[in-house]
């Protein structure tokens, strides 16, 4: 029974081999027929394709910004073309249509045959996908107006967003370039005061340096468009210094007075046990961090129960902390009364 069944395997292994043999032999001499029958089966799926993904006309979403190309030379166009916008109706396939946006379309208004300061030009509308056709370009014209190219050198500025942290200012900011050129239609570069830097401090503590871009503004501050800055950005530096200083003290209680006769104080408690002390340099001078801050004083003259008072801390003019009162309580016990850990 075996030897039936290997018998079996060789003999179908030898047949397929000389039927793939036969296959590839076949191939070789008839390719151009396979070639063909390729490109009728691609032409095909094509076909039944395109015949099941019907066309659609309609509006594009969105509105796609027109750029100004070939301006003549010596001339500016008064406001940006970006600042117009066309709607386009287009014609193209379902599987096309719906994947369309403003993006996937260019709008040029060619300048190149314009004489005057005012002129109507026409609105060319390209689609980057091939299969997509113009239908309606709205508005099919613009008015442009130019004015005599200009440029004028204006001082580089910061605007300060923010702050240092409380104890820190500003010591020096130093920028590079110190100037930049303007250039842009005669009206704007007029309006132009200066370029400035958008400079954020907001919790700062230390120098430090980097690259910001500049815009063009007004005397008011606001920001004029439109019109092109060189160089883009500035390199800033700032210096800070320290006013405020801070460092941790330990409260130390002020006692005064003796409990009653046959009384003890046992114990001390203090909330909170060390403060953070804050201020200029000199403060620290004629503070002692080993001997720590110390409070108003605290009478304990005969008590004969625990002491518990709100104390405020003895601070150098100047000094600062969070929390300038603390809470002390004097264990007083008995002369007799085992002592019991607070």
């Amino acid at each position: 029974m075996i030897e039936r069944s290997v018998r079996w395997l060789r003999d179908g292994g030898l047949t397929a081999a000389l039927l793939g043999r036969q296959a590839v032999f076949s191939l070789g001499q008839n390719w151009g027929i396979a070639l063909l029958a390729v490109i009728l089966a691609a032409s095909l799926w094509v076909y039944v394709t395109d015949k099941n993904d019907t066309e659609r006309t309609a509006r594009v979403p969105g509105a796609v910004p027109i750029e100004c190309v070939n301006v003549p030379s010596g001339k500016a166009v008064s406001s940006s073309c970006s600042d117009q916008k066309v709607v386009v109706r287009v014609r193209a396939p379902d599987s096309v249509f719906d994947d369309l946006t403003a993006l996937d379309f260019a709008a040029t208004a060619d300048l190149s045959d314009v004489e005057g300061d005012v002129a109507t030009v026409r609105v060319t509308v390209d689609p980057k996908e091939p299969r997509v056709d113009i239908v309606d370009v709205l508005p099919a014209e613009i008015t442009i107006n130019l004015e005599e190219l200009t440029s004028s050198s204006v001082p580089v500025r910061t605007r300060l967003v923010g702050a240092p942290p409380r104890g820190f200012e500003i010591a020096a900011i130093t920028l590079e370039p110190a100037e930049a050129v303007v250039s842009g239609p005669q009206s704007l570069v007029a309006r132009v005061a200066a370029v400035e830097a958008d400079l954020d401090l907001t919790g700062v503590r230390t120098n430090f340096s980097q690259t910001l871009l500049l815009a063009g503004r007004d005397d008011q501050g606001a920001d004029i468009k439109n019109v092109t800055i060189d160089p883009e950005s500035v390199r800033v530096s700032v210096e800070l210094r320290q006013l405020e200083f801070s460092a941790p003290f330990i409260v130390v209680p002020s006692l005064a007075g003796s409990p009653a006769p046959g009384f003890v104080a046992t114990g001390l408690q203090v909330d909170p046990p060390f403060v953070v002390v804050t201020g200029p340099a000199d403060v620290f001078q004629g503070l002692d961090s080993t001997q720590g801050i110390t409070t108003e004083p605290i009478s304990i003259d005969g008590a004969t129960t625990d002491v518990i008072r709100p104390l405020t801390l003895r601070l150098p003019d100047g000094a600062q902390v969070e929390q300038p009162v603390i809470t002390v309580r004097i264990i007083i016990m008995g002369a007799g009364t085992p002592t019991v850990p607070p």
